[in-house]
């Protein structure tokens, strides 16, 4: 496989994780699979496209597909925190709830 075939292979594989986490994400149950797969995704393919990329460099599609794979992995990080910062709210008020009653 070349370089190239390699980096656009890893960037399909990508996008194909964040489309599944961004479909997850109303539901915590199902989002947790597809981020343990983002995760490992990062852990054990990150280092590999970074050497193919070294190697033969990256065309201009590559390069938009792979901004275009950011920007989604940036709007679920905003999105997974603005979640987690709504429960820490809610449950600061529960307990304060609790306490009061």
């Amino acid at each position: 496989m070349t370089s190239s075939s390699l980096i656009d292979s890893m960037l399909q594989d990508l996008d194909e994780i964040l489309t599944e986490a961004h479909a997850c994400l109303s539901d915590p149950a199902k989002l947790a699979a597809p981020m343990a797969t983002l995760e490992n995704f990062i852990e054990t393919r990150f280092a590999e496209m970074k050497t193919a990329v070294a190697d033969g460099g990256m065309s201009g599609d590559q390069r938009l597909h792979l901004a275009a794979c950011m920007d989604r992995l940036i709007d679920l990080q905003a999105k997974t925190q603005a979640r987690l910062q709504w429960f820490d709210a809610l449950g600061a008020d529960l307990a304060e709830m609790v306490d009061r009653g």
